[in-house]
């Protein structure tokens, strides 16, 4: 993240980061760098816990409102999501 990016929670587990002036490859660059953050186990109760995240890259076009932005956005979270290999849980 940069200074002058913008990260808010739209609710619940969605959020959104208004990085202006990025070109496609440093968008797809700042999310993967998210994903491995996010992506490392973390300690409850004695228990390593993994937790998954999703992104969706929007492109704001003249004219295009906020909705449709974040719109464009969640279809292409979608895509990716059911792009990934299905992952087994384990009971716990």
């Amino acid at each position: 993240m940069r200074d002058g990016d913008t990260v808010a929670r739209l609710g619940g587990d969605e959020f959104v980061i208004l990085a202006d002036g990025l070109g496609r490859a440093d968008a797809q660059d700042l999310a993967v760098r998210l994903r491995n953050e996010i992506i490392q186990p973390i300690r409850a109760e004695g228990r390593a816990v993994r937790v998954g995240a999703s992104f969706g890259i929007g492109w704001a076009h003249c004219g295009m409102t906020a909705d449709e932005v974040l719109k464009s956005a969640d279809e292409r979270m979608y895509v990716e999501k059911r792009s990934r290999p299905k992952q087994h849980r384990r009971a716990g």
